[in-house]
Protein backbone atom coordinates (compact mmCIF):
# COMPACT_ATOMS: atom_id res chain seq x y z
CA UNK A 1 0.00 0.00 0.00
CA UNK A 2 1.47 3.31 -0.83
CA UNK A 3 2.68 5.14 2.26
CA UNK A 4 2.02 8.91 1.89
CA UNK A 5 1.71 10.82 4.54
CA UNK A 6 0.06 14.56 5.66
CA UNK A 7 0.09 16.11 9.20
CA UNK A 8 -1.08 19.40 10.25
CA UNK A 9 -0.41 21.00 13.30
CA UNK A 10 -1.19 24.18 15.31
CA UNK A 11 0.54 24.67 19.02
CA UNK A 12 0.76 26.75 22.33
CA UNK A 13 3.91 25.88 23.36
CA UNK A 14 7.15 28.49 24.21
CA UNK A 15 9.27 27.75 21.60
CA UNK A 16 11.78 30.44 19.27
CA UNK A 17 10.57 31.06 16.03
CA UNK A 18 12.04 29.05 13.76
CA UNK A 19 13.12 32.15 11.66
CA UNK A 20 11.75 34.40 8.69
CA UNK A 21 7.61 34.07 8.40
CA UNK A 22 7.77 30.89 10.45
CA UNK A 23 6.46 30.82 14.25
CA UNK A 24 6.55 27.32 15.68
CA UNK A 25 4.75 29.13 19.11
CA UNK A 26 1.79 29.36 17.33
CA UNK A 27 1.56 24.97 17.21
CA UNK A 28 -1.54 24.20 19.35
CA UNK A 29 -3.70 21.22 16.94
CA UNK A 30 -2.72 18.83 14.08
CA UNK A 31 -3.64 16.62 11.50
CA UNK A 32 -2.26 13.79 10.00
CA UNK A 33 -2.94 12.37 6.57
CA UNK A 34 -1.03 10.17 4.41
CA UNK A 35 -3.23 9.42 1.09
CA UNK A 36 -6.10 11.96 -0.79
CA UNK A 37 -5.11 15.12 0.38
CA UNK A 38 -7.67 17.80 -1.02
CA UNK A 39 -4.86 21.16 -0.90
CA UNK A 40 -8.52 23.10 -1.12
CA UNK A 41 -9.22 21.38 2.14
CA UNK A 42 -6.32 21.77 3.81
CA UNK A 43 -6.39 25.11 3.12
CA UNK A 44 -9.31 25.95 4.11
CA UNK A 45 -8.30 24.60 7.44
CA UNK A 46 -7.37 26.65 10.56
CA UNK A 47 -4.60 24.17 10.83
CA UNK A 48 -0.85 25.72 11.09
CA UNK A 49 1.14 23.23 10.36
CA UNK A 50 0.82 21.00 7.41
CA UNK A 51 2.93 17.72 6.55
CA UNK A 52 2.33 15.89 3.34
CA UNK A 53 3.75 14.22 0.26
CA UNK A 54 5.76 15.95 -1.46
CA UNK A 55 3.69 14.72 -4.48
CA UNK A 56 -0.45 13.57 -4.94
CA UNK A 57 0.32 9.97 -6.14
CA UNK A 58 3.74 9.45 -4.46
CA UNK A 59 5.86 9.76 -7.63
CA UNK A 60 7.38 12.50 -9.78
CA UNK A 61 4.81 12.63 -11.72
CA UNK A 62 2.69 14.03 -9.70
CA UNK A 63 4.91 15.80 -7.47
CA UNK A 64 3.57 19.30 -5.92
CA UNK A 65 4.63 22.29 -7.51
CA UNK A 66 6.74 25.19 -5.32
CA UNK A 67 3.42 27.64 -6.21
CA UNK A 68 0.91 24.93 -4.73
CA UNK A 69 3.03 24.46 -1.62
CA UNK A 70 3.33 28.22 -0.94
CA UNK A 71 -0.28 28.67 -1.66
CA UNK A 72 -0.75 26.05 1.04
CA UNK A 73 1.70 28.06 3.12
CA UNK A 74 -0.15 31.20 2.69
CA UNK A 75 -3.91 30.01 2.90
CA UNK A 76 -6.81 30.41 5.64
CA UNK A 77 -5.56 33.64 6.56
CA UNK A 78 -2.35 32.56 8.58
CA UNK A 79 1.19 31.04 7.76
CA UNK A 80 0.88 27.72 7.92
CA UNK A 81 4.02 25.65 8.29
CA UNK A 82 4.47 22.80 5.45
CA UNK A 83 6.52 19.79 6.16
CA UNK A 84 7.15 17.12 4.15
CA UNK A 85 7.04 13.54 4.71
CA UNK A 86 10.14 11.09 4.08
CA UNK A 87 10.71 7.51 5.20
CA UNK A 88 14.24 7.29 5.77
CA UNK A 89 13.84 3.46 7.25
CA UNK A 90 12.30 2.01 4.54
CA UNK A 91 12.07 2.28 0.83
CA UNK A 92 9.73 2.89 -0.94
CA UNK A 93 8.29 0.20 -4.28
CA UNK A 94 6.61 4.05 -6.14
CA UNK A 95 8.81 6.35 -5.43
CA UNK A 96 11.37 7.75 -7.71
CA UNK A 97 14.10 6.28 -6.44
CA UNK A 98 12.81 2.70 -6.95
CA UNK A 99 14.45 0.35 -9.79
CA UNK A 100 12.73 -2.38 -11.13
CA UNK A 101 15.37 -4.86 -11.60
CA UNK A 102 15.84 -4.98 -7.43
CA UNK A 103 13.09 -7.34 -6.86
CA UNK A 104 15.62 -10.06 -8.77
CA UNK A 105 18.72 -8.35 -7.76
CA UNK A 106 19.02 -5.94 -4.69
CA UNK A 107 21.43 -3.78 -4.11
CA UNK A 108 23.42 -4.42 -0.51
CA UNK A 109 21.49 -1.60 1.66
CA UNK A 110 17.94 -3.12 1.03
CA UNK A 111 16.65 -5.59 3.07
CA UNK A 112 13.13 -7.70 3.36
CA UNK A 113 9.64 -6.29 2.34
CA UNK A 114 7.58 -5.35 5.35
CA UNK A 115 4.65 -7.66 6.11
CA UNK A 116 2.65 -4.77 7.05
CA UNK A 117 2.92 -2.18 4.60
CA UNK A 118 3.64 -4.62 0.79
CA UNK A 119 6.16 -2.28 -1.38
CA UNK A 120 7.91 -0.93 1.95
CA UNK A 121 11.10 -2.52 2.73
CA UNK A 122 13.26 -2.28 5.17
CA UNK A 123 16.87 -0.41 4.76
CA UNK A 124 20.46 -0.82 6.37
CA UNK A 125 20.22 3.54 6.41
CA UNK A 126 23.71 3.69 7.12
CA UNK A 127 25.05 3.14 3.70
CA UNK A 128 26.10 6.04 1.83
CA UNK A 129 24.15 4.50 -1.29
CA UNK A 130 20.85 4.89 0.68
CA UNK A 131 21.37 8.38 2.20
CA UNK A 132 22.61 9.49 -1.19
CA UNK A 133 18.92 8.43 -2.42
CA UNK A 134 17.31 10.56 0.65
CA UNK A 135 19.69 13.66 -0.64
CA UNK A 136 17.84 13.32 -3.96
CA UNK A 137 14.99 13.22 -2.18
CA UNK A 138 15.90 16.23 0.08
CA UNK A 139 16.16 18.08 -3.68
CA UNK A 140 13.05 17.68 -4.79
CA UNK A 141 11.97 18.96 -0.98
CA UNK A 142 13.47 22.10 -1.42
CA UNK A 143 13.20 22.61 -4.74
CA UNK A 144 9.12 22.89 -3.65
CA UNK A 145 10.08 25.11 -0.97
CA UNK A 146 8.64 23.14 2.10
CA UNK A 147 9.36 24.90 5.26
CA UNK A 148 10.98 21.03 6.52
CA UNK A 149 10.51 17.59 6.66
CA UNK A 150 9.01 14.82 9.14
CA UNK A 151 11.26 11.90 8.95
CA UNK A 152 9.08 8.36 9.68
CA UNK A 153 10.59 5.13 10.44
CA UNK A 154 13.14 6.13 12.88
CA UNK A 155 12.79 3.30 14.99
CA UNK A 156 13.64 0.89 12.20
CA UNK A 157 17.29 0.72 13.66
CA UNK A 158 15.83 -1.91 16.00
CA UNK A 159 16.00 -4.28 13.53
CA UNK A 160 20.02 -3.53 14.00
CA UNK A 161 20.92 -4.23 17.07
CA UNK A 162 22.80 -7.06 15.74
CA UNK A 163 25.62 -4.38 15.20
CA UNK A 164 25.65 -3.48 19.02
CA UNK A 165 22.47 -1.39 20.53
CA UNK A 166 25.45 1.70 20.43
CA UNK A 167 26.27 1.46 16.84
CA UNK A 168 22.98 0.98 15.45
CA UNK A 169 21.58 3.86 17.43
CA UNK A 170 24.08 6.45 16.19
CA UNK A 171 23.85 5.77 12.82
CA UNK A 172 20.34 6.68 12.86
CA UNK A 173 21.55 10.02 14.85
CA UNK A 174 24.07 10.31 12.59
CA UNK A 175 21.80 10.15 9.45
CA UNK A 176 19.50 12.32 10.48
CA UNK A 177 21.59 15.23 11.72
CA UNK A 178 23.48 14.41 7.85
CA UNK A 179 19.06 15.13 6.45
CA UNK A 180 19.48 18.72 8.70
CA UNK A 181 22.88 19.99 7.55
CA UNK A 182 21.70 19.38 4.20
CA UNK A 183 18.86 21.62 4.38
CA UNK A 184 20.07 23.71 5.63
CA UNK A 185 22.67 24.52 3.14
CA UNK A 186 19.86 25.73 1.01
CA UNK A 187 17.39 26.90 3.64
CA UNK A 188 18.87 27.68 7.00
CA UNK A 189 15.89 27.87 8.72
CA UNK A 190 14.80 24.51 6.97
CA UNK A 191 13.18 22.61 9.98
CA UNK A 192 13.51 18.81 10.98
CA UNK A 193 10.28 16.83 12.89
CA UNK A 194 10.74 13.00 13.23
CA UNK A 195 8.47 10.20 13.82
CA UNK A 196 9.03 7.97 16.72
CA UNK A 197 12.22 6.29 18.14
CA UNK A 198 11.98 8.88 21.40
CA UNK A 199 14.47 6.89 23.42
CA UNK A 200 17.39 8.06 21.09
CA UNK A 201 17.36 11.44 23.07
CA UNK A 202 18.21 9.35 26.05
CA UNK A 203 20.96 7.40 24.33
CA UNK A 204 22.58 10.02 22.41
CA UNK A 205 21.96 13.50 24.25
CA UNK A 206 23.39 15.55 21.23
CA UNK A 207 20.13 14.15 18.80
CA UNK A 208 17.72 17.00 20.72
CA UNK A 209 20.40 20.16 18.98
CA UNK A 210 19.03 19.20 15.47
CA UNK A 211 15.61 18.49 16.19
CA UNK A 212 12.58 20.97 15.96
CA UNK A 213 9.97 18.26 16.89
CA UNK A 214 8.86 14.52 17.07
CA UNK A 215 5.56 12.82 16.60
CA UNK A 216 4.57 9.96 18.67
CA UNK A 217 2.38 7.55 17.62
CA UNK A 218 0.09 5.12 19.84
CA UNK A 219 1.09 7.01 22.72
CA UNK A 220 -2.71 6.20 24.26
CA UNK A 221 -4.38 4.37 21.82
CA UNK A 222 -3.48 1.96 19.23
CA UNK A 223 0.00 0.34 20.52
CA UNK A 224 -1.18 -3.34 20.09
CA UNK A 225 -4.29 -2.85 18.16
CA UNK A 226 -6.79 0.00 16.77
CA UNK A 227 -9.01 1.03 19.63
CA UNK A 228 -7.44 -0.59 22.84
CA UNK A 229 -5.62 1.66 25.00
CA UNK A 230 -1.92 1.49 25.10
CA UNK A 231 -0.64 -0.50 28.42
CA UNK A 232 -0.44 2.16 31.39
CA UNK A 233 3.47 1.20 31.67
CA UNK A 234 3.73 1.42 27.87
CA UNK A 235 2.42 5.11 28.07
CA UNK A 236 4.12 5.83 31.28
CA UNK A 237 7.85 5.10 29.45
CA UNK A 238 6.98 7.09 26.14
CA UNK A 239 5.73 10.32 28.20
CA UNK A 240 9.00 10.33 29.93
CA UNK A 241 11.18 9.58 26.73
CA UNK A 242 9.03 12.75 25.24
CA UNK A 243 9.07 14.72 28.48
CA UNK A 244 13.09 15.29 27.39
CA UNK A 245 12.32 16.63 23.79
CA UNK A 246 9.03 18.72 25.73
CA UNK A 247 11.78 19.87 28.19
CA UNK A 248 14.21 21.08 25.40
CA UNK A 249 11.63 23.21 23.78
CA UNK A 250 10.82 20.94 21.57
CA UNK A 251 7.09 20.45 19.74
CA UNK A 252 5.80 17.30 20.74
CA UNK A 253 2.84 15.53 18.95
CA UNK A 254 0.53 12.69 19.84
CA UNK A 255 -0.72 10.68 16.94
CA UNK A 256 -3.13 8.28 18.64
CA UNK A 257 -5.67 5.22 16.56
CA UNK A 258 -8.63 5.21 18.81
CA UNK A 259 -10.85 4.00 16.28
CA UNK A 260 -11.39 0.11 16.34
CA UNK A 261 -14.61 0.42 13.80
CA UNK A 262 -13.41 2.10 10.86
CA UNK A 263 -10.53 2.41 8.37
CA UNK A 264 -10.99 4.30 5.36
CA UNK A 265 -13.29 7.44 7.44
CA UNK A 266 -13.45 7.79 11.32
CA UNK A 267 -16.61 6.40 12.57
CA UNK A 268 -18.18 7.98 16.40
CA UNK A 269 -19.58 6.31 18.85
CA UNK A 270 -20.29 6.72 22.26
CA UNK A 271 -17.31 4.75 23.34
CA UNK A 272 -14.73 6.15 20.54
CA UNK A 273 -15.85 9.58 21.86
CA UNK A 274 -14.83 9.07 25.36
CA UNK A 275 -10.98 7.59 24.03
CA UNK A 276 -10.33 10.45 21.90
CA UNK A 277 -11.29 12.75 24.88
CA UNK A 278 -9.48 10.69 27.11
CA UNK A 279 -6.53 11.15 24.49
CA UNK A 280 -6.83 14.90 23.86
CA UNK A 281 -6.57 15.55 27.76
CA UNK A 282 -3.94 13.11 28.98
CA UNK A 283 -1.55 14.48 25.84
CA UNK A 284 -2.27 18.43 26.75
CA UNK A 285 -2.12 17.92 30.27
CA UNK A 286 1.93 16.66 29.22
CA UNK A 287 2.08 20.07 27.35
CA UNK A 288 2.08 17.30 23.87
CA UNK A 289 -0.32 18.25 21.01
CA UNK A 290 -2.80 15.91 20.52
CA UNK A 291 -4.43 14.48 17.65
CA UNK A 292 -6.75 10.99 16.79
CA UNK A 293 -7.27 9.60 13.85
CA UNK A 294 -7.77 6.63 11.34
CA UNK A 295 -4.34 3.84 10.96
CA UNK A 296 -4.18 4.14 7.08
CA UNK A 297 -4.18 8.07 7.38
CA UNK A 298 -6.03 8.98 4.07
CA UNK A 299 -8.29 11.15 5.64
CA UNK A 300 -8.48 14.68 7.06
CA UNK A 301 -10.14 13.95 10.15
CA UNK A 302 -11.56 16.97 12.42
CA UNK A 303 -12.81 15.20 15.99
CA UNK A 304 -16.03 16.60 17.27
CA UNK A 305 -15.02 18.99 20.03
CA UNK A 306 -11.09 18.86 19.44
CA UNK A 307 -11.80 21.03 15.87
CA UNK A 308 -8.96 23.25 15.04
CA UNK A 309 -9.57 27.21 15.97
CA UNK A 310 -6.67 29.13 15.38
CA UNK A 311 -6.20 29.52 19.01
CA UNK A 312 -3.87 31.67 20.77
CA UNK A 313 -1.98 31.02 24.17
CA UNK A 314 -2.59 32.81 26.92
CA UNK A 315 0.90 34.55 27.10
CA UNK A 316 -0.81 36.58 24.24
CA UNK A 317 -3.52 38.04 26.67
CA UNK A 318 -6.13 36.84 25.25
CA UNK A 319 -7.07 34.22 27.43
CA UNK A 320 -6.16 33.18 30.87
CA UNK A 321 -7.28 29.62 33.07
CA UNK A 322 -5.83 29.84 36.81
CA UNK A 323 -5.03 26.59 38.49
CA UNK A 324 -8.25 25.84 40.86
CA UNK A 325 -7.67 26.80 44.56
CA UNK A 326 -7.98 24.85 46.89
CA UNK A 327 -5.98 21.96 45.07
CA UNK A 328 -6.03 18.94 46.15
CA UNK A 329 -9.92 19.68 47.78
CA UNK A 330 -12.47 18.21 49.25
CA UNK A 331 -15.91 19.54 49.35
CA UNK A 332 -15.48 22.38 46.60
CA UNK A 333 -12.83 23.97 44.57
CA UNK A 334 -12.63 27.93 43.18
CA UNK A 335 -11.61 27.82 39.19
CA UNK A 336 -11.02 31.40 38.25
CA UNK A 337 -10.47 32.38 34.50
CA UNK A 338 -9.96 35.28 32.19
CA UNK A 339 -10.98 36.52 28.64
CA UNK A 340 -10.25 40.04 27.16
CA UNK A 341 -13.12 40.11 24.62
CA UNK A 342 -16.46 38.97 25.39
CA UNK A 343 -17.74 35.53 23.86
CA UNK A 344 -19.31 31.91 24.68
CA UNK A 345 -17.52 30.10 27.15
CA UNK A 346 -18.02 26.25 28.02
CA UNK A 347 -16.42 24.83 31.53
CA UNK A 348 -16.92 20.85 31.99
CA UNK A 349 -14.95 18.60 34.45
CA UNK A 350 -13.24 15.14 32.87
CA UNK A 351 -12.47 12.13 35.26
CA UNK A 352 -9.16 10.39 34.79
CA UNK A 353 -10.51 8.03 32.33
CA UNK A 354 -12.01 11.12 29.95
CA UNK A 355 -15.51 10.72 30.89
CA UNK A 356 -17.36 13.72 31.90
CA UNK A 357 -18.20 14.40 35.17
CA UNK A 358 -19.46 18.13 35.44
CA UNK A 359 -20.49 20.54 32.30
CA UNK A 360 -20.42 23.84 34.96
CA UNK A 361 -21.28 26.36 32.31
CA UNK A 362 -22.16 27.22 28.82
CA UNK A 363 -22.68 30.38 28.02
CA UNK A 364 -21.79 34.01 27.25
CA UNK A 365 -19.35 36.11 29.59
CA UNK A 366 -18.24 39.25 29.25
CA UNK A 367 -14.73 40.65 29.42
CA UNK A 368 -12.80 40.51 32.72
CA UNK A 369 -12.35 37.64 35.39
CA UNK A 370 -14.21 35.28 36.11
CA UNK A 371 -15.16 32.67 39.06
CA UNK A 372 -16.94 29.48 38.94
CA UNK A 373 -17.38 26.60 41.72
CA UNK A 374 -17.09 23.37 41.81
CA UNK A 375 -18.94 21.13 44.54
CA UNK A 376 -18.49 17.35 43.22
CA UNK A 377 -21.69 15.40 45.23
CA UNK A 378 -20.64 11.61 43.56
CA UNK A 379 -17.67 11.54 42.10
CA UNK A 380 -15.29 9.42 43.88
CA UNK A 381 -11.68 10.78 45.46
CA UNK A 382 -9.04 11.00 42.16
CA UNK A 383 -7.78 12.86 39.07
CA UNK A 384 -10.22 15.50 37.25
CA UNK A 385 -9.66 17.78 34.67
CA UNK A 386 -10.98 21.54 34.35
CA UNK A 387 -11.75 21.99 31.00
CA UNK A 388 -12.04 26.09 29.85
CA UNK A 389 -13.17 26.36 25.65
CA UNK A 390 -14.07 29.47 24.16
CA UNK A 391 -14.27 30.13 20.33
CA UNK A 392 -10.25 31.13 20.17
CA UNK A 393 -9.12 28.76 23.26
CA UNK A 394 -8.91 25.25 24.77
CA UNK A 395 -7.35 25.27 28.05
CA UNK A 396 -6.91 22.52 30.87
CA UNK A 397 -5.83 21.90 34.39
CA UNK A 398 -5.41 19.06 36.70
CA UNK A 399 -7.15 18.95 39.66
CA UNK A 400 -7.24 16.44 42.90
CA UNK A 401 -10.51 15.42 44.84
CA UNK A 402 -9.48 13.88 48.22
CA UNK A 403 -12.23 12.85 50.39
Amino acid sequence: MKRFLFIICLAAASILSAGNDIDLAGISSFAYQLQDLNLAAAGASSFDLVIMDYSADGDDQTAYSAEQVEALQFSGGSRKIVLCYISIGEAEDYRFYWQSKWAKNAPEWLDGENPDWKGNYRVKYWFDDWQTIIDHYLDRVLAAHFDGVYLDLIDSYEAYLSLSSVQASLEMVRFVRRIREYGQIVDPDFLIFVQNGAELATIHSEYLDFLDGIGQEDLYYGYDEDGQETPSYITEQLENYLQRFYEAGKIVLTVDYPFSNSEDRPYYDNDTSVKIRNAYLKSRQQGFIPYCTVRNLNYLTINPGFEPSGCLSPETGIFSLDQNYPNPFNQSTLISFQIFDSGCVRARIFDNSGREAAELVHRIFNAGRHYIRWQPVDQPSGVYYCQIETDRFIAVKKMILLK
